[in-house]
């Protein structure tokens, strides 16, 4: 019976070993998940700021705001993350050969430091509405930079 129990004591160890590494494996597993959420989380925030600013700017254009009013306007609706909109940072065209009556704005940026979508860390956005201004389609553009 001693002998057995002597035989037995080395497989103790490597039991002992065994949970180590899981319980290792499972805590990188756990701290992975938990900075893919907090990632994911920061880009759709991101998208849905640039979504916001994208049909704040459309409805401006539209309505015929200067471009400093409408600078003043992102910037208090943007953000923490989100750099100072300046009116050099807004660039519209009218395209007086197409009487289509729109408004288009593609807000664009790049996330800094993302972890998900390494490769394509773009954020797009775009809105379309309706000119009341003038009969002419009116494009506008606006970079975002984020912190």
């Amino acid at each position: 019976m001693k002998s057995q129990t002597l035989k037995n004591k080395p497989n103790f160890k490597d039991a002992v070993v065994e949970q180590i590494i899981l319980w290792i494996v499972i805590f990188i597993s756990f701290v992975s998940i938990l900075f893919f959420i907090i990632d994911y989380s920061n880009a759709l925030k991101a998208s849905e700021n640039a979504d916001s600013i994208a049909n704040y700017t459309a409805r401006m254009v539209a309505l015929d705001e200067t471009e400093s009013d409408i600078a003043d306007g992102i910037n208090r609706i943007k953000g923490d993350y989100v750099q100072t909109v300046t009116t050099a940072g807004i660039s519209c065209t009218e395209d007086t050969s197409d009487s289509s009556r729109q408004v288009i704005v593609n807000v664009s940026g790049t996330l800094p430091n993302n972890i998900i979508l390494t490769g394509s860390n773009n954020i797009n956005s775009k809105a379309v509405v309706y000119n009341e201004s003038s009969e002419y389609k009116k494009e506008c553009s606006l970079t975002l930079s984020f912190n």
